[in-house]
């Protein structure tokens, strides 16, 4: 993306409840007016602003207002609320929060498949209930060494969790739409997303991190979950919409799956009384898994060089294909 574009000279900040975070940046800048701007104040203050940092609530209607924007910085990953028919045609450039929460992610994965092996969810209850062990034996829990993990999406997230399972003693097989380079560190094998049906048998973990694209909405469903190995687990900490969870809630309850760990459901919130609350060897943790308290940290450094790099006339970090949808 180098070319003689012209440098911003208002930049409006639209996470926080306050303007504490922008200090830094006028003074890393002091030729860029910087504005903070609430749900409540946005649709003005970007009226006139060349750049903006949104979050996840702030997209809605703001691009009937802001007409000299040239760049948005997305804070998280996933970019479905924001690129449409509309905003494609608006050649503004998007960049996206991805790599901001991989780490925290990759953890949270970890913890949920660590949840399985050791059997903790029966465990806690037993607590609640003063009961000793009950049920959980040598039988009963297993261990992540020796085990194989497919990976389905290698971007920051997959390759994140794929560094904490290699100190599993893990074999790590990664898909990925483009297979093609280097084999990244800490994986063992890739394969093409097309071929994502000939690793699934292998497999006794599965870990889903894509994103929502045309491509990825209901790729895990009946004929999917068919492939994959008996007693196998599931994880998702992509987006709830690549699972087709009636499909899922079968092969739980057909014991074609173990378990299942989801961060992400379709749809969010999950309503009261939804079926897949009271599915078998099921933990759900509503969307958490991007919670850390690093993530403000993160997220303004990478706003800030991304600031650099555009008024150098450089390459912007995190540029979405708008086409792909990530």
């Amino acid at each position: 993306m180098t070319n003689q574009r012209s440098p911003l000279s208002k930049v409006v900040i639209a996470i926080g409840e306050d303007d504490s975070a922008i200090a830094p940046f006028r003074e890393s800048f002091p030729d860029i007016a910087f504005e903070h701007a609430t749900s409540d104040t946005l649709n003005t203050r970007i009226v006139d602003a060349e750049a903006a940092l949104i979050g996840w609530g702030s997209a809605s209607g703001i691009f009937d207002h802001a007409r000299k924007l040239v760049w948005i910085q997305n804070v998280g990953a996933g970019v479905e609320r924001i690129v449409s028919d509309e905003f494609r045609t608006r050649e503004i450039v998007l960049t996206n929060g991805s790599g901001i929460m991989a780490p925290n992610m990759a953890e949270h994965v970890i913890g949920l498949m660590l949840a399985f092996a050791r059997r903790l969810p029966e465990l806690l209850i037993a607590q609640r209930e003063q009961r000793w062990r009950t049920g959980v034996n040598r039988q009963a829990v297993s261990e992540l060494s020796g085990q194989t993990a497919v990976l389905v999406g290698l971007g920051d997230i997959g390759l994140a969790v794929a560094k904490r399972l290699k100190a599993f003693d893990m074999t790590i097989i990664g898909v990925r739409r483009s297979p093609g380079g280097e084999l990244p560190d800490n994986v063992d094998e890739v394969v093409p997303i097309d071929h994502l049906d000939d690793v699934l048998g292998r497999a006794d973990h599965v870990i889903s991190s894509v994103p929502h694209t045309t491509e990825t909405v209901g790729m895990f469903d009946a004929a999917r979950f068919a492939r994959f190995r008996d007693g196998a687990r599931f994880y998702n900490v992509g987006r709830g919409t690549s699972v087709v969870q009636p499909d899922l809630i079968a092969a739980l309850e057909s014991g074609r799956l173990s378990g299942a760990g989801l961060d992400v459901t379709d749809p969010e919130p999950l309503p009261e009384g939804d079926p897949l609350w009271t599915a078998p060897n099921v933990i759900i943790t509503g969307h958490t898994s991007g919670a850390t308290p690093k993530f403000e940290e993160r997220l303004f450094a990478l706003f800030a060089e991304n600031i650099r790099r555009y008024q150098a006339g450089e390459s912007l970090l995190n540029v979405v294909d708008q086409e792909r949808g990530y």
